[in-house]
């Protein structure tokens, strides 16, 4: 009797301490309140042109093909989302420009139905206007997560997992792909990951609500399995936050990710904001940061605090001459959504200068800026703006900045 009370207090002191330690916040650092104000848009060079995407948006199920779950974009104009483009200025497999996005609004389905839409693609173009599939590539690269491979959040919700929020980067010669699975079960990715060691130890806890994963390709065609490279389970976040957004960028080798976290129901992170973004660091792009090491981003000025109902809802973040630059989409984070769009700017990666004149005032998604050229102290940026009617719109402008570092971070192919 006595030894079974023993254990059971030693279990309780066990979850206990485990539950405190799921507490512990990001590292918050010092506001630096010298961060200048700059215009990051003054104006466009090219006036927003809407772009037309020719691909497929498929949402069948792994070995199905079912021409009803298929869609041709081409002429639509309005079914995508979440961009991310590298730009090559002497061209990769013969093409400047590369765009991963995820197809979802629009024609591709409406409310619940278009998660299985929302699945990695890749297309390419030379004038960022008109984007095509390379000719031996079929998209998408990851087919929608079946019924078996999925399980329910929440209560009253159907059984379906599903991909978004991708994001890439080019490094050591090669595409790295990242992107966030919800809803899927570690046995499922398992069966489609690597057979690797990484793979067996981040899928060897209990499910976990969101993960993100990598795939990498040296022709942008042929991908290698996915691998996982962080999940919502402990330690990577407290109580299966929501890894929104996630966004990654090379530094000096390594890579930094970014990313929004929900924080707007109890505030238990130690953050004033209804969500806020903390920054992960990995040297190999694979293994990054537990939650407790992250370290929280700081704006020096949030427009959108005048508003206490609005957050950061989707980011997208480029690193190029020494400055790293964010797209920031706020909005009603109860409702799950975004409206205006900002853009910031950072020295040092954790303190950003928000330009508080916003690109967009209304129906605003997450969008993308890359840097095209550096000469002096001049950076030409394109930008994908990508709105909640599915639309993208493309345009390029200059940013004036002192002291660019001669490294422009400009992706080269061989």
């Amino acid at each position: 009797m006595h030894s079974t009370l023993y254990w059971l207090l030693i279990l309780l002191l066990f979850l206990s301490c485990a539950k405190m330690e799921e507490q512990v916040p990001a590292i918050q650092i010092s506001i630096d309140s010298t961060v200048r104000p700059v215009k990051l848009l003054e104006k466009y060079n090219i006036p927003p042109t809407k772009i037309n995407i020719h691909t497929q948006a498929n949402a069948n199920f792994p070995k199905f093909n079912y021409s009803q779950y298929i869609f041709d974009l081409s002429g639509v104009n309005n079914s995508y989302c979440h961009p991310d483009v590298l730009y090559f200025p002497e061209g990769f497999q013969g093409y400047e420009y590369w765009m991963v996005f995820t197809p979802y609004f629009g024609k591709v389905g409406q409310d619940y139905f278009s998660k299985r839409y929302e699945n990695p693609s890749i297309v390419v173009s030379h004038d960022g206007l008109t984007w095509v599939n390379l000719p031996v590539l079929r998209n998408p690269i990851q087919a929608c997560p079946s019924v078996k491979e999925s399980f329910r959040e929440m209560k009253g919700e159907s059984i379906q997992g599903f991909w978004s929020d991708v994001d890439w980067i080019f490094r050591n010669d090669e595409l790295e792909l990242y992107y966030r699975g919800s809803c899927i079960l570690q046995q499922a990715l398992m069966k489609r990951g690597a057979k690797s060691l990484n793979n067996r130890k981040k899928l060897s806890q209990k499910n976990a609500i969101r993960n993100i994963v990598r795939q990498t390709s040296t022709d942008g065609v042929n991908w290698t399995a996915l691998e996982v490279a962080f999940t919502s389970n402990f330690p990577s976040t407290p109580k299966d936050n929501h890894l929104i957004s996630p966004s990654f960028i090379e530094v000096n080798g390594d890579v930094i990710a970014y990313e929004v976290e929900f924080d707007w129901q109890t505030k238990r992170y130690g953050s004033f904001e209804k969500t806020h973004v903390i920054q992960r660091h990995s040297e190999n792009g694979l293994d990054f940061s537990p939650f407790k090491e992250c370290k929280q981003v700081n704006f020096v000025n949030a427009p959108w605090r005048e508003n206490e109902n609005l957050g950061i809802w989707h980011l997208n973040v480029c690193y190029v001459s020494g400055y790293y630059f964010m797209t920031l989409s706020v909005g009603r984070i109860a409702k799950y959504t975004s409206d205006l769009l900002y853009l910031a700017y950072s020295k040092d990666g954790l303190n950003f200068y928000v330009d508080p004149k916003p690109v967009m005032t209304e129906n605003a998604y997450r969008s993308a800026i890359f840097p095209m050229k550096v000469l002096n102290d001049q950076i030409t940026f394109g930008g994908i703006w990508g709105n909640k009617l599915g639309e993208f719109y493309y345009s390029t402008w200059d940013v004036n900045l002192p002291n660019l570092s001669n490294n422009s971070f400009l992706p080269k192919s061989n």
